[in-house]
């Protein structure tokens, strides 16, 4: 039978790794998610409004593999198959393709503003898990408020597209 602090320990590893596969879990929607903010960002008709999304989403990708590598006791190779759930990010990519103009932006502002909220409940959780004044609380602070910050550019821009697509 298990001690009082080997359970503890026990029951702390599992809550780690339960974060760290939570996270992954996330990662897995990001490369997806950079990858709408790319093409997003080549659209003319955003006029540079996007071009700063990118680059934030691979820096909090960089940020959030760190996060869960420090939660988990499985090396980070084990999660490539994880990974292959991007391919359905791909085929969801794939859908739009077909789309054109108006409609196409519309509808690819409003599931990027989707991934950005899910991301913003990943931060949020995270904050919940750590004191503030603690680092790591702190840059989950900041990447928290990026998120709220990209999600409001993200629903004004949807917003903006809408109207031209279905009028006023």
């Amino acid at each position: 039978m298990l001690s009082e602090q080997q359970h503890s320990g026990a029951h702390m590893a599992v809550r780690q790794q339960s974060l760290a596969m939570y996270i992954r879990i996330h990662l897995a929607g990001a490369s997806g998610g950079i990858r709408l903010a790319e093409l997003l960002a080549a659209d003319p008709w955003m006029d540079g409004a996007l071009d700063h999304l990118a680059g934030e989403l691979a820096e909090e990708v960089d940020f959030a593999k760190k996060w869960a590598a420090a939660n988990s006791r499985i090396p980070e190779l084990w999660t490539v198959p994880l990974f292959g759930l991007t391919a359905m990010t791909r085929i969801g990519l794939d859908t739009l393709r077909p789309l054109r103009g108006p409609l196409r932006r519309t509808i690819s502002l409003e599931a990027m503003r989707s991934l950005v909220l899910a991301k913003k409940a990943m931060w949020e959780l995270g904050l919940s898990l750590h004191p503030a004044g603690d680092r790591l609380h702190d840059q989950l602070d900041i990447y928290d408020r990026q998120a709220l910050r990209q999600a409001t550019e993200l629903q004004a821009l949807h917003q903006a597209a809408a109207v031209e697509t279905f009028g006023a």
